[in-house]
């Protein structure tokens, strides 16, 4: 009765170990792409294999430009990622992605939306109009 339960208890282990390690192995395609109006984003990839203070342990992935700029990114389901914003460091880690393992992911801090002026013509462009929006990235984001 102990032997059972010693073999089950090793077959749950080495279940769980391979269901992880399958996991960190699972190819993923992340689109990251930048909502600041006017500041480039320098995205990490954060190893959390080596040491913190590990010189090697956050290495730049890219700098993506302002205003929608974007960086397709080949990675691995559950790789961390990191970006500055005033000062702030933020840390996002890309959730599983769609049936063709894609993931979509907008860059914005902490911000809590941007601020859009639209300009609009009323009654055939006799006279000009103004619709604003608050744009809220984190909505909708594709």
């Amino acid at each position: 009765m102990v032997n059972l339960h010693l073999k089950s208890s090793v077959l749950a282990l080495f279940a769980a170990v391979a269901s992880s390690l399958a996991a960190a192995e699972t190819p993923l395609r992340v689109i990251f792409v930048n909502q600041s109006p006017d500041k480039a984003v320098e995205l990490f990839w954060e190893n959390h294999k080596l040491a913190k203070d590990h010189p090697d342990r956050r290495r730049l992935e890219a700098t993506i430009l302002p205003r929608g700029g974007w960086h397709k990114s080949e990675t691995f389901l559950g790789h961390e990622f990191s970006y500055d914003v005033e000062g702030q460091r933020h840390y996002v880690t890309p959730p599983p992605g769609n049936v063709h393992s894609e993931q979509f992911l907008m860059l914005a801090g902490s911000t809590d939306g941007y601020r859009v002026r639209c300009e609009v013509s009323v009654n055939s462009q006799q006279y000009m109009d103004y619709l604003d929006i608050l744009v809220k990235p984190y909505w909708a984001p594709r």
